[in-house]
């Protein structure tokens, strides 16, 4: 997968990116989430890893694809958390003893649509040891669902 910043330029590698951003902001919060738009038989995905500097705002870098689009939206859904879980998978070196949360674009409210895998990616991404956090607190799905506009 390919990272870019906001303003379309490429990062370079993406593990070493995070370590030397944690490194110059220590008390940096990590945050990453997917959000997906579906269009005819195409599914756009966009994962974001957001740096949140308490009181300073919010940085992030962010990886586009597609693929066909899913038959269900379960399936669609649970793309989202398998590509949230692989790029938390993919800097966890990086971070080292960091704290990562995974925002999960999936309403814990069962009379939402999404509520569907709400348990099945709670029990994954929790069961794991990451933090996970679901709308309306799941941050880096907002972002990702701007940069899908």
């Amino acid at each position: 997968m390919q990272y870019r910043f906001y303003n379309g330029k490429q990062v370079d590698n993406v593990k070493n990116y995070v370590k030397e951003y944690i490194r110059a902001h220590p008390a940096v919060e990590i945050y990453i989430g997917t959000d997906s738009n579906a269009h005819n038989n195409v599914l756009t995905l966009v994962t974001t890893i957001c740096f949140h500097r308490p009181s300073n705002g919010v940085h992030y870098i962010y990886t586009k694809i597609t693929e066909p689009r899913p038959k269900d939206l379960y399936s669609r859904i649970w793309r989202e958390v398998e590509l949230t879980y692989e790029v938390a998978e993919l800097i966890r070196p990086a971070i080292g003893e960091k704290r990562v949360f995974l925002d999960v674009d999936i309403n814990s409210l069962p009379q939402h649509q999404s509520h569907i895998a709400y348990g099945a990616a709670y029990g994954l991404l929790n069961g794991i040891g990451y933090s996970v956090r679901f709308k309306p607190q799941a941050y880096a799905t907002h972002a990702a669902d701007w940069l899908l506009r």
